[in-house]
């Protein structure tokens, strides 16, 4: 008796199994005890592999198909000035495959006070980047030192897979952050960031040395440069050279929350 087909067709393991059961009945019904036992182990086999699939499960092919409602889709609005919403994908999002992209060094400059921009991108099975939005994403950020409080942070859908990640560290320290991509965790989180000091400010943050001063002539100078008429040493609003708006009298910076740039003592880091 023979059991030749071709590998992995269905029709193939329909006939081998047919075939098998139909021996071991004839073998059974008319077969001596020493022929049954000489044959158990070859038809036992003959089973096991009938019962075998025939392939594994690709991870990188999904059944799913999906209609995304509130997407965009992307040429018809180049085609004719009108946008439609409503795009078929069967990308899926993989933990995985996504994570924040930085560039080198660039999660090593992080400074308290200042608003911190991060990019997460979105990747299928494949490790492609999904060419759609409308993924949930969520985040859990905390300092590794107070854990029963989160700090807040702002998500944008850019709708090309990507997503903005955006908040301002209150004060130093380190903090984990931790990702989910339709409710189900990144792989690379937590993420560790390391939030900094800002170098200290030894001047005022003011609109200008008049007013800081409360209007006096000896009032200390100002780093951005401009200077009053009339025997004033600072600078005052809508005279030559004045910002425009508030700013640090040690460095002339417009950033309230900034790192101060000027040189502890010289002139210009007077407070006023």
């Amino acid at each position: 008796m023979s059991f030749k087909c071709a590998p992995f067709s269905t029709d193939c393991r329909s006939q081998n199994a047919r075939a098998a059961i139909e021996f071991a009945e004839e073998l059974m019904a008319e077969g001596s005890d020493v022929e049954n036992l000489l044959f158990v182990s070859i038809l036992l086999k003959r089973f096991e592999e009938c019962l075998k699939p025939t392939r594994t499960l690709d991870s990188t092919v999904t059944d799913t198909v999906q209609f995304l409602a509130d997407e965009e889709a992307p040429t018809v609005r180049v085609q004719t000035g009108v946008p439609l919403f409503g795009i078929v994908t069967t990308q899926k999002a993989d933990p995985r495959q996504s994570g924040i992209e930085h560039s080198a060094g660039e999660l090593a400059t992080l400074k308290a006070h200042k608003r911190v921009q991060l990019t997460l991108v979105v990747r299928d099975y494949e490790g492609r980047r999904l060419g759609h939005g409308g993924i949930t994403v969520q985040t859990d950020l905390r300092f590794r030192d107070d854990e029963d409080h989160s700090v807040a942070m702002s998500i944008a859908d850019n709708r090309d897979g990507t997503y903005g990640l955006t908040f301002v560290p209150p004060r130093p320290g380190v903090m984990h952050l931790t990702l989910f991509v339709d409710g189900k965790i990144l792989e690379e989180c937590p993420v560790v960031l390391r939030i900094h000091k800002l170098r200290p400010h030894y001047g005022v943050y003011h609109c200008c040395s008049f007013c800081s001063s409360g209007g006096s002539r000896g009032g200390g100078t100002c780093a951005c440069g401009s200077i009053m008429p009339g025997g004033y040493r600072g600078c005052g609003h809508g005279h030559e050279g004045h910002p425009g708006q508030r700013h640090w009298s040690c460095c002339g910076s417009l950033q309230e929350y900034s790192d101060c740039t000027a040189t502890v003592g010289k002139d210009t880091q007077r407070s006023v």
